[in-house]
């Protein structure tokens, strides 16, 4: 594999090629192939745009850093709801064995909940007591399926996979017995884990990453429309 049967056939402005030769080195020949590759199979004509190609790239990190977001505040919120509540009386017969222990030991709340892993956290606070179940998941949905959904969903990202590519996504579990493991349904199931303004707020940045924010600078915009990601 060359950069030769990258450009062969494909359509780019001559001002795009120094821009398309130093992406190819830094985000590598593999992932622009695959690309090109997808949008064969889309076109009808067998004629690829390279500035398709690169909004399709820049589309897929823009969905990464948005959901990196998302994730993280996911995080210190939850970490947050245990140290407010907990930090100044731990003795509590919910702890997970992984804090209880820790605790036990003499360590502090708020050292025990900065390393501890994701899915330890989010085990801890599908534990809530009844008082704080405004703060917890729903119940009712196969949880434990979801968690390790979101949990794939988090990796993908901190990662740099290729979200609108990747193939490792876990199956979520929604109302009325729908199911689905596409990135979107997976956007779908982290939403439902924020709290209720905030998922809300999610959506509408998701949705925004298929506008055009060109300056006069970068590659024309020329997103696929099969590519676009829609969370309604």
């Amino acid at each position: 594999m060359d950069t030769k049967e990258f450009f062969n056939g494909l359509e780019i402005e001559e001002k795009d090629k120094d821009k398309a030769e130093a992406y190819i080195k830094s985000k590598g020949l593999f992932a622009h192939m695959q690309i090109k590759n997808k949008m064969l199979a889309w076109s009808s004509d067998k004629a690829i745009k390279y500035s398709q190609i690169a909004s399709y790239y820049r589309y897929d990190k823009r969905i990464r850093i948005i959901l990196y977001k998302y994730i993280a505040y996911l995080e210190e919120y939850y970490r947050a709801i245990l140290l407010d509540n907990f930090s100044d009386s731990t003795e509590q017969n919910f702890w997970i064995k992984i804090i209880a222990d820790k605790i036990n030991s003499g360590i502090r709340l708020d050292i025990i909940l900065e390393n501890l892993g994701f899915r330890s956290l989010l085990n801890q606070v599908k534990l809530l007591p009844d008082n704080l179940k405004e703060y917890s998941f729903n119940s009712n949905k196969p949880i434990r399926k979801n968690i390790d959904a979101l949990i794939e969903l988090r990796n993908a990202v901190m990662h740099n996979k290729f979200l609108l590519m990747y193939r490792g996504f876990e199956m979520c579990y929604f109302a009325k017995g729908r199911k689905g493991s596409t990135l979107r349904d997976n956007i779908l199931n982290l939403v439902n884990f924020l709290p209720e303004d905030v998922g809300k707020n999610c959506i509408k940045d998701i949705n925004a990453c298929k506008e055009n924010r060109n300056t006069e600078k970068d590659t024309e915009w020329d997103l696929p429309e099969q590519a676009i990601v829609v969370i309604e």
